[in-house]
């Protein structure tokens, strides 16, 4: 079989098994294309040699909810959950045409630098703010990967516009973590609304100045891009939508949210921070 004609056919799967379920985009990247791996327990899961990535775009756009105090991609029931039940869909088929080969599904804690991953599967390009923007869903999808051991030829990158001369992000960053030189990680709001422990003063207060008890949408509502993005085609990440987290709600949200990986304490003090000034 020629690498055009297992392309050809990994993509028929891909595309059946996960059209049903919602996901409209998708591409390839080998993994020796990558510039590396990231730290984390996953990597040794990742082929010895060659292999690829399956990338994923999981859009999560549910409608605007002015008042909401929890990032957008947090409206929704854990995307952990979500993401990993329509991979393990797409997985059988791929497992059924290919029974000598390994399919290992990734979302969110993953060696793979997503971000580099979707530029070269063709599925968009790197943005000011360190995001995958992509012409269909600006930055508002999720990015996921199956790794296999197939060698499957790469299908990016394309040819997109880019930013420009755009900085909204820039300006709009709060703290002046994002720049022209990347991501100051200690400085962002949405790091440090996920920090535990005590925090210092000047983070305190950017808590409170930010009203989000999870997360900072800023530079993400600043860029042109995700103006008039369609809503998610992915039934489950329109459904159970909760804008607001109260003392009252949270131990039940956080038990079916991405933000309760983080415990009920953090969320707590977030919320104090907010509604009492500390």
């Amino acid at each position: 079989m020629t690498s055009g004609d297992l392309a050809e056919q990994v993509r028929a799967l891909v595309e059946q098994a996960a059209r049903p379920l919602g996901v409209e985009r998708f591409g390839f990247c080998p993994l020796p294309a990558l510039s590396g791996f990231l730290e984390c327990r996953g990597k040794g899961r990742l082929p010895k040699e060659g292999g690829s990535a399956i990338v994923l775009l999981l859009p999560y756009q549910a409608g605007e909810f002015p008042g909401r105090n929890v990032a957008r991609y947090a409206l929704c029931d854990d995307y952990h959950t979500i993401a990993g039940n329509i991979l393990e869909q797409i997985l059988c088929p791929l497992g059924e045409a290919f029974p000598g080969e390994a399919f290992l599904p990734f979302v969110d804690s993953s060696p793979i630098p997503e971000v580099e991953a979707g530029v070269l599967a063709g599925l968009g390009f790197r943005g000011r703010n360190g995001q995958l923007i992509t012409p269909w869903y600006g930055s508002l999808a999720f990015v996921c990967e199956v790794v296999t051991t197939l060698g499957l030829p790469q299908t990016g990158p394309e040819d997109f516009p880019g930013c420009g001369d755009c900085r909204r992000c820039l300006a709009a960053c709060p703290t002046g973590a994002l720049s022209e030189g990347g991501l100051e990680r200690a400085r962002c709001r949405s790091h440090i609304t996920q920090k535990k422990g005590a925090l210092t003063p000047w983070e305190t207060e950017e808590v409170r100045r930010g009203g989000l008890a999870w997360g900072c949408d800023l530079c993400t509502a600043a860029c042109p891009h995700n103006r008039e993005v369609p809503f998610t085609t992915i039934p489950a990440m329109g459904q159970g939508l909760e804008p607001r987290l109260t003392p009252e709600n949270l131990s039940a949200l956080a038990a079916r949210k991405s933000y309760g990986w983080r415990g009920e304490g953090v969320l707590r003090r977030n919320l104090s921070i907010i509604n009492n000034g500390g």
